[in-house]
């Protein structure tokens, strides 16, 4: 049953879209990430959401209670919404005690100065600073000042909590880490909460429902596997992890019998093929596989999708190998295997794909039918 709902939610700048039409309801005590790139709305929802940003029209609901809704000319203050939010910056004040950090809310709300006081130690001892409340927020280490500005929009005990790419200023090692824990917290405390950010490993960690967002409007969602699996149109599939992406021959496709071919006339047996039949779904298509659903070997395995292939690279890169084949005509793609499976350039060899994995994807980033998609290619060594 939806807990946070948002409603047809719209908010321009001037004849710039930058939420078109938004519409999303989350659980009670789940995480719901707005994933995508730089201006594709997730931060603008975000802040209309909060009350920050006031939306031209829609409706926000939070349990229930309406924060915002432009038909009946609804808009509850930001103070007044029960939430919390987790900044990029952390917004920590830095010339007060992480106590006194901490306690700001909790006074101005009223409480007596003894239950502050056992709020603030209780939200401390579950971030795992337990002692520090006597420090400055300058005397903390990145993660630190993170778990800090968590526990001060804990400590007010909102019915949801906002974060805003809150791990970014943080060190690559350090942003791995604290993605676990932050995902630890708040499945401890049964929080719901709304997670902003452009990574995509994060939000696969943090989540529990993974909303894509795209020049102001969602292209997917769905369960953070459901999302990466069956991404539906390429610009989800190719943001969301790394993809293989082949020209389609619609014409020569037969997905009534579940095949479908690609321009260079390499047939290919999908589950999804039948999507082409549906009339509702217009404009172009790719086929679609990921580079780890892929196998490459020595001899033909006699299953179906098993294509002859001409190795153009392969890169052992520790855990794995990188093999970008051609698999005629110069389109190029490219499997990922465990371990050292090292092959020579220029040898022959076999790729296979099972038909659960080949998906015909809506091809909305492109005018034009691709020829094939380039190696994806490995940085040159600093």
């Amino acid at each position: 049953m939806s807990f946070l709902k948002v409603d047809n939610l719209i908010k321009t700048y001037g004849a710039f879209h930058a939420v078109d039409n938004v519409s999303i309801d989350v659980e009670r005590g789940k995480v719901c990430s707005f994933l995508g790139p730089s201006g594709c709305g997730k931060t603008t929802t975000l802040r209309c959401i909060a009350g920050l940003e006031q939306a031209d029209s829609g409706r926000i609901s939070l349990g229930g209670r309406t924060l915002f809704d432009s038909e009946k000319r609804i808009a509850v203050p930001p103070e007044e919404r029960d939430l919390g939010m987790v900044f990029q910056s952390y917004a920590l004040w830095p010339h007060k005690t992480i106590e006194a950090n901490l306690s700001l809310g909790l006074r101005i709300k009223g409480l007596p100065s003894g239950e502050i006081r056992d709020r603030v130690n209780e939200m401390l001892e579950l971030v795992g600073m337990a002692g520090t409340g006597n420090r400055f927020p300058a005397s903390l280490s990145g993660g630190q000042q993170q778990r800090v500005a968590l526990a001060r929009a804990m400590a007010l005990r909102p019915k949801c909590i906002l974060f805003d790419e809150p791990l970014s200023n943080l060190d690559l090692l350090l942003r791995e880490r604290m993605r676990f824990e932050i995902r630890d917290l708040l499945v401890k405390i049964g929080i719901t909460a709304v997670y902003v950010t452009h990574d995509q490993t994060e939000a696969m960690v943090i989540s529990d429902h993974i909303v894509v967002l795209n020049k102001g409007k969602i292209q997917r969602e769905g369960s953070p596997s459901d999302v990466y699996n069956y991404p539906r149109d390429r610009f989800t599939a190719e943001f969301l992890g790394r993809t293989n992406i082949v020209a389609l021959d619609r014409k020569n496709s037969n997905p009534g019998a579940g095949i479908v071919t690609a321009a260079n006339g390499v047939r290919f047996s999908s589950l999804d093929a039948k999507r082409l039949e549906d009339r509702s779904e217009t404009g172009e298509f790719v086929i679609a596989f990921r580079p780890e659903t892929m196998l490459v070997t020595d001899e033909p395995t006699g299953g179906q999708n098993c294509i002859p292939a001409t190795v153009v690279s392969s890169q052992f890169l520790g855990g794995t190998t990188q093999i970008v084949l051609d698999i005629g005509q110069g389109v190029h793609v490219t499997a990922i295997l465990l371990g050292d499976q090292s092959r020579t350039e220029n040898t022959q060899a076999f790729v296979s794909v099972d038909p659960r994995h080949v998906l015909v994807l809506r091809d909305s980033s492109a005018a034009t039918p691709m020829a094939g998609t380039p190696a994806l290619r490995v940085p040159e060594p600093a």
